[in-house]
């Protein structure tokens, strides 16, 4: 009798581990699901978002594009400038005052 009763536990090992793990895995799936759900409405809001007048007429104007009648004007040279070089001084107590003259 204990023969086959340890015989049927055996027996169920393999399956009821075979649905544990199956439990975690969708657990895990779920998950995955939930946030590919979430980035799709976020794509669908930013699609819906691109449709508006306001929001095209900004990406053109970002490609430089502009409306009959308007005028282009193309700024030459770098917008943002160096900055100064950082003056030199030897750093003691009195460095600061050797800069002034």
């Amino acid at each position: 009798m204990a023969g086959v009763l340890t015989a049927l536990l055996l027996g169920y090992i393999g399956p009821v581990s075979g649905y544990l793990d199956q439990r975690a895995t969708l657990g895990q799936e779920q998950a995955r699901l939930h946030d590919l759900e979430r980035t799709r409405d976020a794509l669908r809001t930013q699609i819906a978002d691109l449709g508006q007048p306001a929001v095209l007429e900004a990406r053109a104007r970002a490609l430089g594009l502009v409306e009959p009648g308007e005028r282009a004007f193309v700024v030459r040279g770098d917008l943002d400038p160096e900055p100064p070089p950082e003056p030199e001084h030897d750093g003691g107590r009195l460095g600061w005052l050797t800069g002034l003259f």
